[in-house]
Protein backbone atom coordinates (compact mmCIF):
# COMPACT_ATOMS: atom_id res chain seq x y z
CA UNK A 1 0.00 0.00 0.00
CA UNK A 2 1.18 3.48 -0.95
CA UNK A 3 2.73 5.68 2.10
CA UNK A 4 4.27 9.11 2.17
CA UNK A 5 7.68 9.28 3.38
CA UNK A 6 7.41 12.32 5.39
CA UNK A 7 10.84 14.38 5.87
CA UNK A 8 12.72 13.62 8.64
CA UNK A 9 14.96 16.67 8.67
CA UNK A 10 14.21 20.03 9.55
CA UNK A 11 15.44 21.61 6.28
CA UNK A 12 13.26 19.15 4.26
CA UNK A 13 10.14 19.60 6.75
CA UNK A 14 10.50 23.40 6.05
CA UNK A 15 10.84 22.51 2.28
CA UNK A 16 7.58 20.52 2.14
CA UNK A 17 5.57 23.13 4.39
CA UNK A 18 6.72 25.61 1.47
CA UNK A 19 5.78 23.50 -1.61
CA UNK A 20 2.20 23.37 0.22
CA UNK A 21 1.63 27.02 0.65
CA UNK A 22 2.68 27.33 -2.84
CA UNK A 23 0.50 24.69 -4.04
CA UNK A 24 -2.55 25.73 -2.05
CA UNK A 25 -2.06 29.50 -3.36
CA UNK A 26 -2.07 28.13 -6.69
CA UNK A 27 -4.98 26.06 -6.42
CA UNK A 28 -7.24 29.13 -5.78
CA UNK A 29 -10.66 29.21 -3.57
CA UNK A 30 -11.39 26.63 -4.71
CA UNK A 31 -8.47 24.29 -4.43
CA UNK A 32 -8.99 20.88 -2.73
CA UNK A 33 -8.06 21.69 0.47
CA UNK A 34 -10.13 24.84 1.15
CA UNK A 35 -12.62 22.73 2.85
CA UNK A 36 -10.14 20.73 4.80
CA UNK A 37 -8.56 23.47 6.41
CA UNK A 38 -10.98 25.00 7.34
CA UNK A 39 -12.59 22.06 8.91
CA UNK A 40 -9.73 21.16 10.62
CA UNK A 41 -8.60 24.74 11.61
CA UNK A 42 -5.17 24.83 9.80
CA UNK A 43 -3.81 28.13 8.96
CA UNK A 44 -0.96 28.53 6.59
CA UNK A 45 0.04 31.89 7.64
CA UNK A 46 0.28 30.80 10.93
CA UNK A 47 2.30 27.56 10.08
CA UNK A 48 4.63 29.93 7.88
CA UNK A 49 4.90 32.48 10.69
CA UNK A 50 6.20 29.30 13.01
CA UNK A 51 8.52 27.97 10.29
CA UNK A 52 10.39 31.67 10.07
CA UNK A 53 10.75 31.10 13.90
CA UNK A 54 11.49 27.97 13.76
CA UNK A 55 14.62 28.44 11.25
CA UNK A 56 15.68 30.86 13.11
CA UNK A 57 15.90 29.29 16.64
CA UNK A 58 17.33 26.35 14.14
CA UNK A 59 20.32 28.40 13.11
CA UNK A 60 21.12 29.84 16.81
CA UNK A 61 21.08 25.21 17.30
CA UNK A 62 23.58 24.59 14.68
CA UNK A 63 26.27 27.61 15.57
CA UNK A 64 25.97 26.32 19.38
CA UNK A 65 26.30 23.13 18.35
CA UNK A 66 29.14 23.89 15.72
CA UNK A 67 30.51 25.81 18.94
CA UNK A 68 30.71 22.79 21.07
CA UNK A 69 32.22 20.31 18.52
CA UNK A 70 34.96 23.09 18.58
CA UNK A 71 35.18 23.01 22.09
CA UNK A 72 35.28 19.37 22.24
CA UNK A 73 37.98 19.15 19.86
CA UNK A 74 40.34 21.47 21.63
CA UNK A 75 39.40 19.62 25.26
CA UNK A 76 40.51 16.02 23.26
CA UNK A 77 43.58 17.51 21.50
CA UNK A 78 44.56 18.51 25.30
CA UNK A 79 43.52 15.56 26.97
CA UNK A 80 44.95 12.71 24.26
CA UNK A 81 48.92 13.57 25.72
CA UNK A 82 47.99 13.60 29.20
CA UNK A 83 45.94 10.33 29.20
CA UNK A 84 48.84 8.67 26.76
CA UNK A 85 51.65 10.04 29.66
CA UNK A 86 49.08 9.21 32.66
CA UNK A 87 48.91 5.58 30.89
CA UNK A 88 52.56 4.81 30.04
CA UNK A 89 53.61 6.02 33.59
CA UNK A 90 51.22 3.51 35.12
CA UNK A 91 52.34 0.81 32.89
CA UNK A 92 55.84 1.59 34.16
CA UNK A 93 55.18 1.73 38.11
CA UNK A 94 52.87 -1.64 37.43
CA UNK A 95 56.11 -2.91 35.98
CA UNK A 96 58.36 -1.91 38.25
CA UNK A 97 56.33 -2.99 41.48
CA UNK A 98 56.27 -6.31 40.32
CA UNK A 99 54.60 -8.66 41.58
CA UNK A 100 53.31 -5.64 44.27
CA UNK A 101 51.38 -3.99 41.71
CA UNK A 102 48.74 -2.58 44.26
CA UNK A 103 51.08 -0.20 44.89
CA UNK A 104 49.55 1.62 42.30
CA UNK A 105 46.90 2.13 44.90
CA UNK A 106 49.16 4.84 46.68
CA UNK A 107 49.49 6.46 42.72
CA UNK A 108 45.81 7.40 42.50
CA UNK A 109 45.43 4.05 40.03
CA UNK A 110 42.54 1.81 40.50
CA UNK A 111 43.71 -1.58 39.81
CA UNK A 112 41.93 -5.30 39.91
CA UNK A 113 43.46 -8.62 41.70
CA UNK A 114 44.71 -9.74 38.04
CA UNK A 115 46.30 -6.50 37.49
CA UNK A 116 43.65 -4.46 35.13
CA UNK A 117 44.24 -0.35 35.58
CA UNK A 118 40.79 1.11 35.46
CA UNK A 119 40.54 4.86 34.24
CA UNK A 120 37.65 6.47 34.62
CA UNK A 121 35.34 8.11 31.99
CA UNK A 122 35.01 11.66 31.90
CA UNK A 123 37.73 14.72 31.45
CA UNK A 124 37.26 15.77 35.17
CA UNK A 125 37.89 12.58 36.59
CA UNK A 126 40.58 11.57 34.42
CA UNK A 127 42.28 14.91 35.23
CA UNK A 128 42.17 14.13 38.96
CA UNK A 129 43.63 11.17 38.70
CA UNK A 130 46.50 12.80 36.80
CA UNK A 131 46.77 15.02 39.10
CA UNK A 132 47.03 12.03 41.91
CA UNK A 133 49.85 10.73 39.89
CA UNK A 134 51.56 13.92 39.74
CA UNK A 135 51.16 14.37 43.65
CA UNK A 136 52.38 11.22 44.73
CA UNK A 137 55.34 11.98 42.27
CA UNK A 138 55.78 15.13 43.74
CA UNK A 139 56.49 13.72 46.90
CA UNK A 140 59.88 12.26 46.85
CA UNK A 141 62.32 15.48 47.31
CA UNK A 142 64.83 13.99 49.03
CA UNK A 143 65.11 10.91 47.18
CA UNK A 144 64.36 10.27 43.52
CA UNK A 145 60.74 9.57 42.68
CA UNK A 146 61.03 5.98 41.07
CA UNK A 147 58.86 7.42 37.84
CA UNK A 148 61.68 9.69 37.48
CA UNK A 149 63.25 7.38 34.80
CA UNK A 150 60.15 6.99 33.03
CA UNK A 151 59.86 10.93 32.82
CA UNK A 152 63.16 11.82 31.87
CA UNK A 153 63.33 9.07 28.98
CA UNK A 154 59.88 9.73 27.08
CA UNK A 155 60.84 13.88 28.10
CA UNK A 156 57.16 14.32 30.03
CA UNK A 157 56.74 17.51 31.78
CA UNK A 158 54.13 17.03 34.75
CA UNK A 159 53.94 20.29 34.93
CA UNK A 160 52.85 21.38 30.99
CA UNK A 161 50.54 18.23 31.65
CA UNK A 162 48.88 19.74 35.21
CA UNK A 163 48.19 23.20 33.04
CA UNK A 164 46.61 21.98 29.97
CA UNK A 165 44.50 19.36 32.06
CA UNK A 166 42.95 23.10 33.72
CA UNK A 167 42.52 24.14 30.12
CA UNK A 168 41.30 20.62 29.51
CA UNK A 169 38.66 21.26 32.40
CA UNK A 170 37.50 24.90 30.77
CA UNK A 171 37.17 23.47 27.31
CA UNK A 172 35.24 21.41 28.94
CA UNK A 173 32.86 23.12 30.93
CA UNK A 174 32.31 25.48 27.63
CA UNK A 175 31.89 22.31 25.45
CA UNK A 176 28.82 21.29 27.95
CA UNK A 177 27.28 25.27 27.70
CA UNK A 178 27.53 25.02 24.63
CA UNK A 179 25.91 21.85 24.18
CA UNK A 180 23.23 22.82 26.70
CA UNK A 181 22.74 26.39 24.86
CA UNK A 182 22.10 23.61 21.63
CA UNK A 183 19.64 21.76 23.48
CA UNK A 184 17.58 24.85 24.35
CA UNK A 185 17.31 26.28 20.64
CA UNK A 186 16.58 22.63 19.46
CA UNK A 187 13.62 22.57 22.10
CA UNK A 188 12.03 25.94 21.19
CA UNK A 189 12.38 25.15 17.66
CA UNK A 190 10.64 22.09 18.10
CA UNK A 191 8.56 23.25 20.23
CA UNK A 192 7.15 25.71 18.02
CA UNK A 193 7.16 23.65 14.90
CA UNK A 194 5.05 20.88 16.55
CA UNK A 195 1.91 22.36 15.47
CA UNK A 196 3.21 22.80 11.72
CA UNK A 197 4.33 19.48 11.50
CA UNK A 198 1.28 17.72 12.29
CA UNK A 199 -0.96 20.35 10.07
CA UNK A 200 1.61 18.59 7.06
CA UNK A 201 0.98 14.77 8.11
CA UNK A 202 -3.11 16.06 8.35
CA UNK A 203 -2.78 17.88 5.06
CA UNK A 204 -1.23 14.57 3.54
CA UNK A 205 -3.42 11.70 5.11
CA UNK A 206 -6.11 13.67 3.63
CA UNK A 207 -4.83 13.93 0.31
CA UNK A 208 -3.72 9.82 0.67
CA UNK A 209 -7.53 9.62 0.65
CA UNK A 210 -8.22 12.09 -1.69
CA UNK A 211 -6.42 10.76 -4.23
CA UNK A 212 -6.28 7.42 -3.51
CA UNK A 213 -6.94 6.56 -7.68
CA UNK A 214 -3.49 8.86 -8.36
CA UNK A 215 -1.67 8.96 -5.17
CA UNK A 216 1.61 10.50 -7.58
CA UNK A 217 -1.07 14.03 -7.48
CA UNK A 218 0.37 14.37 -4.21
CA UNK A 219 4.18 15.11 -5.98
CA UNK A 220 2.51 18.57 -6.92
CA UNK A 221 2.21 19.19 -3.31
CA UNK A 222 5.32 18.02 -2.18
CA UNK A 223 5.32 14.83 -0.59
CA UNK A 224 7.27 12.03 -1.31
CA UNK A 225 4.91 9.03 -1.97
CA UNK A 226 6.33 5.38 -1.72
CA UNK A 227 4.61 2.07 -3.35
CA UNK A 228 6.23 -0.29 -1.37
CA UNK A 229 8.44 -0.81 1.72
CA UNK A 230 11.72 -2.62 0.81
CA UNK A 231 12.14 -5.68 3.12
CA UNK A 232 15.98 -5.31 4.49
CA UNK A 233 17.08 -6.67 6.93
CA UNK A 234 18.56 -5.48 10.82
CA UNK A 235 21.87 -4.77 10.40
CA UNK A 236 24.45 -5.10 13.11
CA UNK A 237 28.22 -2.59 13.71
CA UNK A 238 30.69 -3.67 15.54
CA UNK A 239 32.84 -1.02 16.34
CA UNK A 240 35.63 -0.88 18.52
CA UNK A 241 37.29 1.59 20.65
CA UNK A 242 37.67 4.52 18.61
CA UNK A 243 36.91 3.06 15.64
CA UNK A 244 35.97 4.65 12.04
CA UNK A 245 33.74 3.28 9.84
CA UNK A 246 33.11 5.35 6.35
CA UNK A 247 30.02 5.35 3.78
CA UNK A 248 27.51 3.37 5.61
CA UNK A 249 24.44 3.08 3.17
CA UNK A 250 21.30 3.12 4.61
CA UNK A 251 17.60 4.00 3.56
CA UNK A 252 16.33 7.29 4.83
CA UNK A 253 13.81 6.60 7.61
CA UNK A 254 15.72 3.70 9.21
CA UNK A 255 16.36 3.63 12.39
CA UNK A 256 19.79 3.70 13.98
CA UNK A 257 20.16 2.66 17.74
CA UNK A 258 23.32 2.65 19.68
CA UNK A 259 22.78 -0.77 21.38
CA UNK A 260 26.51 -0.48 23.11
CA UNK A 261 27.56 1.46 25.79
CA UNK A 262 29.67 3.86 24.12
CA UNK A 263 28.84 7.30 22.27
CA UNK A 264 29.24 7.05 18.49
CA UNK A 265 29.35 10.05 16.63
CA UNK A 266 27.49 10.68 13.47
CA UNK A 267 28.84 12.67 10.48
CA UNK A 268 26.94 13.07 7.31
CA UNK A 269 28.42 11.57 3.75
CA UNK A 270 32.22 9.78 3.65
CA UNK A 271 34.40 11.43 5.17
CA UNK A 272 34.56 11.61 9.28
CA UNK A 273 34.65 15.51 9.25
CA UNK A 274 32.37 18.59 9.86
CA UNK A 275 29.39 18.53 11.53
CA UNK A 276 27.94 15.32 13.54
CA UNK A 277 25.62 13.72 15.42
CA UNK A 278 26.25 12.02 18.93
CA UNK A 279 23.94 9.20 19.54
CA UNK A 280 24.57 8.41 22.85
CA UNK A 281 25.01 4.88 24.34
CA UNK A 282 21.05 3.49 24.69
CA UNK A 283 19.74 6.39 22.38
CA UNK A 284 18.30 5.60 18.57
CA UNK A 285 17.66 8.24 15.86
CA UNK A 286 15.87 8.24 12.36
CA UNK A 287 18.08 8.50 8.78
CA UNK A 288 16.70 11.44 7.88
CA UNK A 289 17.74 13.30 4.56
CA UNK A 290 21.61 13.68 3.77
CA UNK A 291 22.30 10.88 5.92
CA UNK A 292 21.35 7.84 3.84
CA UNK A 293 25.30 7.72 3.43
CA UNK A 294 27.27 8.67 6.95
CA UNK A 295 30.67 7.89 8.29
CA UNK A 296 30.51 6.83 12.23
CA UNK A 297 33.03 6.91 14.94
CA UNK A 298 33.25 4.89 18.21
CA UNK A 299 33.98 7.74 20.50
CA UNK A 300 35.06 5.92 23.10
CA UNK A 301 39.12 5.58 23.99
CA UNK A 302 38.35 2.70 26.09
CA UNK A 303 35.12 0.35 25.38
CA UNK A 304 34.11 -1.18 21.69
CA UNK A 305 30.36 -0.68 20.69
CA UNK A 306 27.69 -1.66 18.69
CA UNK A 307 25.33 -0.04 16.22
CA UNK A 308 22.39 -1.43 15.17
CA UNK A 309 20.49 -0.28 12.06
CA UNK A 310 16.81 -1.27 11.60
CA UNK A 311 15.20 -0.90 8.45
CA UNK A 312 12.37 1.42 7.80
Amino acid sequence: MAHIDYPTDFLGQTVLLGNIIAQVALDGPDGPLVAMLASQNINLIKDNTACKTAITNNTLFLKAQKSGQNFCQQRNNLMKPIMKHLRGSFQFLKSLFQPEFKALGSWGATISDSSKITYPKGTQNRVDLFMLMKVKNDSYTITPSPLQPYITQNSINLGTDATNGGIALAKNDSFSQAQKKAQNYRQKRDKGWAKSLADMRSIGNFLVILFSNNTKALGEYGFVVVDEVPADKKRIIDMKMRERKLQVKVKIGSTLSNTGKTDFYIYKGKLIEGIFIVLAAGKSMIVGKGYSLFSVINASFTESGELTLIPK
